[in-house]
């Protein structure tokens, strides 16, 4: 007898790098931690508060600190345990057994995955050089999807649609739309402030990535009335520990801002690498990272790893590439042509 259900008995687990390196561009997080005195402030509050209790099951704080900072109603927001769990909700709630859900690939591999825990049909389509979101509209309509969600700017690819492209995508589209914009604190294209005016609409965001508290797990869902209540209703009730909610509102109410420099960064990594690999294909990109396409990326993955140097893989000759500070960028370069010059 097999006690394990069919739509597990294929999957396996999400495996990142693990493992001590010294420098680490692979999970496109902030290389800057959380400032000094907002840990003093925390660790001011963590001594006066007792941890036997459960955390706020609604979040208020936490989600008042969101809406401020982003000019958003906090009660049109809900936050969660990482994207990730808010993902897996929305396929839960908004979604019954056998609906269909709308992905272009390459995307953040975990939509589909949690698509398929919730017993979803999952349509997949090719981006090419003509991709757009037009191409992604009809495809919806084609297929009948009940859902659609993608990235913007792109996990993968880097590649962004402006403002006013999103918002005519979402007024056509006959499916809810789940727009995750986490990384849109590296770009200025956001639809966040109207997303609430959208009966379909769903947009998500994160601490993980320009906020350097990727270690916090925390995630937040904007978007209608009638959403965001269901959401409310399938999450868990005390989905955010209390520890993650308060440094979380601290960070939030700080004023950390280093979006605008990683961007900067990610653009001059996209240069110095065409230069490094100037048979390589180089992404555009409107985040913190660069994709690229290269005949060795293989090769150059494991050269840096033996080099102290962590970044993404996709088979078969993808990378993605983090931005960071100079210094740590300095020794990816340095690895890069100790490796090309051994391949020659």
């Amino acid at each position: 007898m097999n006690y394990v259900s069919k739509k597990m008995r294929d999957k396996t687990p999400y495996e990142p790098i693990c493992g001590e390196y010294r420098v680490r561009l692979d999970a496109n997080e902030s290389p800057f931690p959380i400032p000094q005195n907002i840990i003093e402030k925390f660790t001011v509050w963590l001594s006066s508060n007792a941890l036997d209790r459960y955390p706020d099951p609604s979040c208020v704080a936490l989600r008042a600190a969101f809406a401020k900072r982003y000019g958003v109603d906090a009660s049109r927001v809900v936050a969660g345990n990482g994207s990730d769990e808010l993902i897996s909700v929305i396929m839960t709630s908004l979604l019954d057994k056998g609906d269909s859900l709308a992905v272009a690939t390459p995307e953040f591999s975990m939509y589909a995955f949690y698509a398929g825990l919730s017993e979803n049909t999952v349509f997949f389509t090719q981006k090419d050089e003509n991709y757009s979101l037009d191409t992604l509209l009809d495809f919806v309509k084609e297929k009948g999807a009940r859902a659609v969600i993608f990235s913007n700017p792109c996990n993968p690819t880097g590649q962004g649609f402006e403002r006013e492209a999103v918002l005519s995508f979402v007024k056509k589209c006959p499916a809810l739309c789940i727009v995750d914009e986490a990384y849109m604190d590296f770009w200025d294209q956001s639809i966040l402030d109207v997303c609430d005016k959208y009966e379909n609409l769903i947009v998500l965001r994160t601490l993980s990535k320009a906020f350097g508290a990727a270690g916090l797990r925390l995630g937040f869902a904007v978007g209608h009335e009638s959403l965001i209540n269901a959401i409310n209703v399938a999450r868990s009730p005390y989905n955010v520990n209390s520890l993650s909610q308060e440094l979380g509102r601290l960070v939030l109410e700080g004023d950390i801002d280093n979006g605008r420099y990683l961007s900067v960064q990610a653009q001059k990594l996209s240069i110095k690498l065409s230069e490094l690999l100037p048979d390589a294909k180089i992404h555009p990109t409107c985040a913190n990272f660069v994709y690229l396409e290269h005949s060795s990326s293989k090769q150059i993955y494991k050269g840096l790893l033996c080099r102290g140097v962590a970044v993404r893989y996709f088979s078969p000759d993808r990378l993605r590439i983090t931005a960071s500070t100079d210094e740590e960028l300095s020794l990816l370069y340095d690895a890069i042509t100790d490796i090309m010059k051994g391949l020659d």
